[in-house]
């Protein structure tokens, strides 16, 4: 009989993976100049809002890039980010093989919409619902997140 992981498992992976992210988002956002612009935002000189949103769209760009490549690496890799190396819980093909990275690709890239239109609400619902515990993102790429 199959283990899936929790909806509790998975929300907790993912909040440690978030404040892994979070941090390691800060530290190479420090040299570019770019770690305190989502913090500056109020008392911006209206001359300097080019500047301002060019440095937030860079911000952006580098927390996406970062967030996707440690998604995609872990899970194309060990099949577990370690967020969910610390829960127990693994992603793995329907049929039971490790993921490839266009596997993980996927699966991650589709986090984007099962976190709309607040934080995981499409994703937990789908969850919820689903006989194999699969949000978009399993769904789209045939994978299950089970207990290691």
């Amino acid at each position: 009989m199959k283990s899936y992981a929790s909806l509790g498992q998975r929300a907790i992976a993912v909040i440690i993976d978030h404040v892994i992210l979070f941090i390691v988002t800060a530290i190479l956002a420090m040299p570019l100049g770019l770690a305190m612009v989502p913090f500056a935002m109020g008392g911006v000189n209206p001359y300097d809002m080019f500047a301002m949103m060019s440095a937030w769209s860079s911000f952006a760009v580098l927390s996406f890039l970062i967030w996707i490549l440690y998604f995609t690496y872990f899970e194309g890799t060990t099949g577990q980010t370690l967020g969910k190396k610390a829960l127990g819980i693994k992603v793995v093909k329907e049929n039971g093989k490790k993921l490839d990275f266009v596997d993980a690709f996927i699966r991650n890239l589709l986090r984007l919409i099962d976190e709309l239109p607040f934080v995981y609400i499409i994703g937990m619902v789908l969850i919820f619902v689903s006989q194999k515990k699969q949000r978009l993102g399993d769904l789209a790429a045939s994978t299950l997140v089970m207990k290691a």
